[in-house]
């Protein structure tokens, strides 16, 4: 029985865009001694204008809606690599691939026993935040019950789906990497 073993290589939302979780220095290195607790209330601190927390829920409604489309995509590969095709056509618009599908090169692999996914950083296709279209660069190492191995550059595209229900496939680009 074959199995299906997926590298999932979804990126932590800190990796994504960024992490502001470093540590704070000590009180005594802080350059004025007093907590920030100890500010007066009402102060002028950088950083907390309404304009800066509407850029903050913006970045972080952005950063969630990427992590979904990532996660959305890496559900529609696992798909393909179970070979439950039903399932992975329901992630394409409309319910179902194109008649030859964008990413033909992997979905027409009959022997397929293992598929790790690696994919770069999603790329906004709109000035929407959050975006309702990306493009996902992918990285695709297959390994065969052969036990060789190919391996399969490109990218996928998403939208959120018209209800918001989450995302799916409008298009896809994939090609053997050759060395």
């Amino acid at each position: 029985m074959n199995r299906l073993h997926l590298g999932v290589g979804v990126l932590l939302l800190g990796s994504l865009y960024g992490c502001s979780c470093a540590p704070q220095p000590p009180a005594s290195e802080a350059g004025d001694g007093h907590p920030a607790s100890a500010q007066q209330a009402g102060a002028d601190v950088p950083g907390t204008g309404p304009e800066d927390a509407a850029t903050q829920a913006q970045q972080r409604a952005q950063a969630e809606a990427m992590s979904q489309a990532v996660s959305q995509l890496h559900g529609y590969l696992g798909a393909i690599g179970a070979k439950d095709w039903n399932k992975a056509d329901a992630y394409w618009s409309g319910g179902k691939p194109p008649p030859r599908p964008d990413d033909y090169p992997v979905r027409a692999l009959q022997d397929m026993q293992a598929l790790r996914i690696r994919n770069e950083r999603p790329e906004p296709l709109d000035n929407d935040r959050p975006s309702n279209a990306i493009e996902v660069p992918v990285q695709l190492r297959i390994t065969l019950n052969s036990g060789a191995s190919r391996e399969l550059i490109g990218w996928y595209r998403l939208r959120r789906k018209i209800d918001g229900g989450g995302w799916e496939i409008t298009s896809a680009s994939l090609h053997p990497r050759i060395d």
